[in-house]
């Protein structure tokens, strides 16, 4: 069994440019399921029933070092942003270190950004934050997620839990 530790290091892209050195920190999105309350005869209460497929505002927030050219581009930047990364694993036999690789795939606009402060000697830590229309999640080189709001796809560990809805609609 290898149990995944630590995130070892990634890489931001967008428009194949590497943002290197440049996004430290990348906040991914949470997915809340749209609901609608269920209540009725022979219910025995209010039931918040998730609409499968169906999500909220899904957002991401990049965090750079500090302002530079590369945020700016990053800003102006729509579209596809590639979040590519190395997850450490931990081989519980053999108590060594391997590495599978992670890849964050996403479609959307910038929504917001902070430019971050300015201070002597240290980071500036400004933010862009991008809504999203879609995501996938491939680890190593399985697909485990993908939600494409315009072409109604929701996809968990392979399985197109929308297939059904397509086609009788």
């Amino acid at each position: 069994m290898k149990i995944p530790t630590v995130l070892n290091n990634f890489n931001t892209y967008g428009n194949a440019h590497r943002y290197l050195g440049v996004s430290a920190e990348v906040t991914l999105p949470n997915f809340e399921y749209l609901t609608e309350t269920i209540d009725g005869a022979g219910i025995g209460g209010e039931i918040e029933e998730a609409i499968e497929g169906a999500f909220g505002s899904l957002e991401t927030e990049t965090t750079f070092q500090n302002i530079g050219q590369e945020y700016f581009d990053y800003i102006t930047q729509t579209g596809l942003v590639i979040y590519r990364g190395s997850m450490q694993m931990t081989d519980t036999a053999t108590q060594t270190n391997d590495f599978q690789g992670i890849v964050v795939t996403t479609k959307g606009k910038v929504k917001s950004f902070d430019l971050g402060t300015l201070k002597k000697g240290g980071k500036g830590e400004p933010k862009v934050v991008r809504e999203l229309t879609y995501c996938k999640i491939t680890i190593g080189g399985n697909n485990v997620l993908e939600l494409d709001k315009y072409n109604m796809i929701w996809k968990l560990n392979g399985v197109d839990r929308l297939q059904k809805v397509r086609s009788q609609i």
